[in-house]
């Protein structure tokens, strides 16, 4: 009997999470076949249109000159959205003068990703794409994401530290740092056959997937949540998903059968970008339901979306 409660209990949000989505498909769906509807979600969408508009035409360009077809060309793709992401916030916040609702802590952790990962793929080639964006493309790339965020780093700590609230950002930087860097030093892949370099690569896919931790946790403690930053976890979100999907089809390459703890390497590394899509998984469902409903996304966290 107890067992059977269980059961029942367990289905309720099921089926309310099933309605849910019944109820947003029959919105989308009014949504298009009414003009007016159309027209107004259109405008109030306007902007993240344009941007991801934008981005995706980019993206075709890219992928119609500099490179040659290969799989691997997602592992540039999901570069250049990042990249997409950091200059979205970084015009912004340079734009409006304010900082307001830009997590410090996940910017910094971003700077250390992106300049351990350069560690490894500007001197090597071991974890470059196969694609012939890889030749040069991939890497100039990852380092403008890298002097991206570190100009949003030094927008909120030095030009305009008067608007960020530190009591808002308040991730404790040891959950993010130190437990993935013993992962990546006892679990790092040997294609660069360099150790340090390897472990470098290793650090920044681990780091990466937690650092967007302070971000949402900021969200919850504030009262308002900005559109971009929105947006940019949107796009940060997509953006592992690509790789998530590339590293799914060639784990098996990063498994290095000289030791017991190596021959694991490749499951680690899905586990790990798994984990960041299981993060952002709840904050990826609102947001889909925002754009669905013709809702602002600064309306993610409102009592009526969740």
């Amino acid at each position: 009997q107890a067992g059977g409660t269980l059961a029942r209990g367990s289905a309720r949000p099921r089926q309310a999470e099933f309605r849910r989505a019944m109820v947003d498909f029959e919105t989308v769906k009014a949504t298009l076949q009414d003009p007016e509807k159309l027209k107004l979600w259109m405008a109030t969408h306007k902007g993240a249109l344009k941007a991801w508009g934008g981005l995706m035409l980019g993206a075709i360009v890219i992928f119609w000159f500099f490179s040659d077809g290969d799989f691997s060309f997602l592992l540039t793709l999901a570069s250049l959205i990042s990249m997409f992401g950091f200059l979205m916030v970084a015009l912004k916040v340079f734009s409006a003068k304010s900082c307001k609702g830009v997590s410090l802590i996940m910017s910094e952790a971003y700077v250390v990703v992106y300049l351990c990962r350069l560690c490894s793929i500007i001197p090597y080639e071991g974890y470059l794409p196969y694609d012939k964006s890889g030749d040069w493309l991939y890497q100039t790339v990852e380092a403008g994401s890298f002097c991206l965020a570190a100009s949003i780093v030094y927008l909120i700590r030095f030009q305009f530290a008067e608007t960020y609230d530190p009591t808002l950002d308040t991730f404790n930087r040891i959950y993010l740092f130190p437990p993935t860097l013993v992962l990546a030093v006892l679990f790092h892949p040997s294609l660069n056959a360099f150790m340090p370099a390897d472990i470098c690569w290793t650090f920044a896919l681990y780091l990466e997937s937690v650092t967007v931790l302070p971000q949402l946790v900021l969200f919850q403690k504030a009262a308002e949540v900005e559109d971009f930053t929105v947006h940019f976890l949107a796009g940060q979100a997509l953006s592992k998903l690509l790789s998530f999907l590339f590293w799914v089809s060639s784990f098996t390459e990063l498994n290095d059968g000289s030791s017991h703890l190596k021959s694991y390497v490749g499951y680690w590394v899905i586990i790990m970008q798994l984990l960041q899509l299981v993060i952002m998984g709840d904050f990826v469902y609102q947001y889909i339901r925002c754009i669905s409903q013709g809702v602002s996304v600064s309306h993610i966290l409102s009592s009526e979306m969740v």
